[in-house]
């Protein structure tokens, strides 16, 4: 077989925000059709995937803005930290404790519920006086992480960091084709 000799040339660029984008709308749409369906079988595991992939979400879409936009950006810094740096970069001021921005609180919460997740062990012993219907309920097993998996929690928070994403790509500057994964290459023969 006849080798021959060629030049590739290209470039990409991989921009992980929008496959973790694409994951969150993939399981938002999963839960709206469970949900018209009237199957809500596992639907708190659905809103818990949705609501960890939220946050990895703005987390790669603050490190996307921060690669692009500060000067010796550092992806491993804490979290709260490279929020600040970007919006301080940016010149937003938000207030947290209004929606969409308060929405990153209980985000985090949920999140660091789920990755710094740890085994709790309790033991009680204590004498009540209960109607027969309450002495047979079930213990609650529900973890830390539980609570957020409400469905008004995860799609205001899908509603939020979509919200906070226009304002900051805005105030950015960049133009949305410049944040997309995109890629070009070219192929050359090389004479022999």
């Amino acid at each position: 077989m006849e080798k021959i000799r060629a030049r590739h040339q290209g470039k990409k660029n991989i921009y992980v925000h929008n496959d973790l984008s694409n994951a969150a709308h993939h399981f938002k749409t999963q839960i709206e059709a469970k949900i018209k369906s009237g199957d809500r079988t596992g639907i708190t595991f659905e809103y818990m995937a949705c609501l960890i992939i939220l946050a990895f979400t703005f987390e790669a879409k603050i490190n996307f803005l921060g690669h692009k936009l500060v000067a010796r950006w550092n992806e491993r810094q804490s979290f709260n930290d490279k929020v600040t740096e970007v919006l301080n970069h940016l010149k937003i001021n938000p207030d947290w404790t209004v929606r969409p921005y308060s929405s990153i609180s209980t985000l985090k919460k949920f999140r660091d519920s789920i990755v710094h997740g740890k085994p709790i062990e309790t033991t009680s012993d204590k004498e009540t006086v209960l109607s027969a219907e309450e002495i047979d309920r079930r213990i609650d097993l529900d973890s830390k992480w539980v609570p957020y998996c409400s469905h008004d929690n995860v799609f205001d928070t899908y509603a939020d960091i979509d919200a906070m994403w226009k304002q900051l790509l805005q105030a950015s500057g960049l133009e949305p084709y410049e944040t997309i994964t995109r890629g070009e290459s070219s192929t050359s023969i090389e004479p022999p």
